[in-house]
């Protein structure tokens, strides 16, 4: 997908938006990260319990992605997020509760620039809004 046939809110983020829906249909057929984090834990921020579990598992590597919260005729709304590959390669979610619905994740894409570089820029996207996504496009 071109980044000259969507648009973003915040805008600007065009390039980064056309790569996530271009990576979403994988994220769809992708085995769904495995949500640990115990019902008496408030829910954290996605990056720090990540941080945290990297921390104290050995072998266990922070991914830093986007979380495909909605999707509504050509809309899609992303947000960012943080898993957890673990020893084994399997992917965790510290921040989920095992009952609460698994979202499709898609990396965040090294073409587009770092995602913290992102994340800490003026008007970053922390949510990213994707308008004009085709009909044809991932479902």
């Amino acid at each position: 997908m071109s980044s000259a046939t969507v648009s973003t809110l915040p805008p600007g983020h065009e390039t980064l938006a056309a790569a996530l829906v271009s990576g979403l249909a994988a994220a769809r057929r992708a085995r769904p990260a495995q949500h640990v984090r115990i019902p008496a834990a408030p829910k954290p921020s996605s990056h720090d319990a990540v941080d945290a579990w990297t921390a104290t598992h050995a072998g266990a590597l922070a991914v830093r992605g986007w979380l495909c919260v909605s999707q509504a005729g050509d809309t899609v709304r992303f947000a960012a997020h943080s898993l957890v590959r673990a020893a084994d390669g399997k992917l965790l979610d510290p921040t989920f509760l095992p009952t609460d619905p698994v979202l499709p994740f898609v990396p965040h894409p090294r073409q587009v620039g770092g995602f913290f570089a992102h994340l800490c820029m003026r008007d970053a996207p922390h949510e990213l809004v994707v308008l004009g996504v085709p009909d044809e496009g991932p479902q």
